[in-house]
């Protein structure tokens, strides 16, 4: 394994403090996780400029580096040449910017406690904010200082996280409980804040993401043991379902309300605009499969659909987002910019999802972490456009390259492992 390059203090705590601030400031603070990015920023500018000598990247960094590239360039060249709103540039050069971050973690180490410690505080620290908004404020859903849709999701995936972070705990000897009594607080703050928030694009995700959990976790020793947990899960959630209010059982019956509705050809809530403005997409799509649609263009198109009566109007008051990420890169960025997308989720799941199994237990809570966090995104991403908003692009971006480089860095202490990574690359 080559020697990683050598690092300065001062770039080793920026990169610390960075990691630190972007997770546990991400729920609490206003705009917090941006300090954080900002810090790691500044840390892998300092780092740059030093020149470290640096080593061969491994096959997959470098698809990693080119993955990021590109979605700056093909998205932006694509807004570019079809005359949309550029003010979305700006979201893809959160990609461009995650490149020096990337061969920073890399390189100069940040320790797991660090990351597990930032994690247990950032969601815990969700709770009381949403107890506030709803019991003091009296809000209908806690957003957080992100916003409805978004608090619940990510507070979904920082829970995810700390479920992992049990195992992870087990590694630690005399400081296990310790651990393990935050990670505990930690999920039980975070169902909270995901229950309060009520986004049902949380719920899409929890299947997908408990699949991962089996691939990475389950064995024939432990089987009895996640069955039973599985079975105490299911009836904490049924007793939430039933509790009087029950924000879960509201929610539900406002889905099923919603899907009714449409069956009777009222669109209007938010299932059903949600289907219309798919359908309308779809419909012009096959016009304009490769290049994809102007915006003032593409809102001609559902005005002349409206005026036909083969889509309804609601399509139109949301012409510029489609809440799906997918179409609203096809759409708006063509087919290139689809493909870009898809690598963008594609290649960290790949590199991730290949060492779920991994024989080093560390190894393997931090490729679960890597995989749920995209395969949490693949979810999210159906139901609303995540990576244009700030908080849900630098999450994703700054989540992967931060778990991208804490396995990285475990890789180099157990050289055996990274061989085997190294020879299906």
């Amino acid at each position: 394994m080559p020697c990683l390059p050598t690092h300065n203090n001062t770039v080793s705590r920026l990169t610390e403090l960075g990691t630190f601030v972007f997770f546990a400031a991400m729920f609490a603070v206003l705009s917090g996780y941006s300090y954080g990015g900002a810090l790691l920023l500044l840390a892998s500018l300092i780092w740059l400029y030093q020149r470290p000598a640096r080593e061969a990247l491994h096959a997959d960094d470098r698809r990693m580096l080119v993955v990021l590239a590109l979605y700056f360039i093909v998205p932006t060249g694509m807004t570019l040449w079809l005359g949309n709103n550029p003010t979305d540039i700006d979201q893809y050069s959160r990609a461009l910017l995650a490149i020096p971050i990337f061969l920073l973690v890399l390189a100069v180490p940040v320790r797991l406690s660090t990351i597990w410690a930032a994690i247990a505080l950032g969601v815990t620290l969700s709770a009381p904010l949403a107890w506030w908004q709803i019991h003091i404020q009296h809000m209908d859903r806690a957003s957080g200082f992100l916003n409805i849709i978004h608090f619940s999701n990510l507070t979904l995936v920082f829970t995810v996280y700390c479920v992992a972070g049990l195992y992870w705990a087990g590694t630690q000897g005399q400081h296990a409980n310790r651990w393990r009594a935050s990670f505990l607080l930690a999920i039980a703050c975070g169902l909270y804040s995901m229950i309060v928030g009520g986004s049902r694009g949380s719920w899409v995700a929890l299947a997908p993401v408990i699949v991962v959990f089996l691939l990475a976790f389950l064995t024939r020793r432990n089987i009895g043991r996640l069955a039973a947990i599985a079975i105490v899960g299911i009836i904490i959630v049924a007793s939430l379902f039933a509790l009087p209010d029950s924000t879960l059982q509201e929610r539900y019956d406002q889905a099923v309300h919603d899907v009714t509705l449409y069956q009777e050809d009222q669109a209007d809530s938010s299932i059903g605009a949600r289907f219309e403005m798919w359908r309308g997409a779809l419909h012009n799509l096959q016009q304009q499969p490769i290049l994809g649609w102007n915006q003032q263009d593409y809102t001609q198109a559902l005005k002349n659909q409206v005026a036909q009566d083969t889509l309804d109007p609601v399509a139109l008051a949301f012409s510029d987002n489609l809440h799906n990420n997918y179409l609203q890169a096809w759409v708006f960025t063509g087919l290139p910019g689809l493909l870009a997308l898809l690598a963008l989720y594609g290649l960290p799941l790949w590199h991730f999802a290949k060492q779920l199994r991994a024989s080093n237990l560390t190894i393997r809570v931090l490729a679960f972490c890597g995989t749920s966090t995209v395969v949490s995104y693949l979810c999210f991403s159906l139901s609303q456009v995540i990576l244009r908003r700030n908080n849900g692009i630098m999450f994703y971006l700054l989540a992967v390259v931060i778990l991208w480089g804490a396995l990285r860095q475990q890789h180099s202490r157990n050289p055996e492992h990274l061989h085997g990574l190294v020879q299906g690359a």
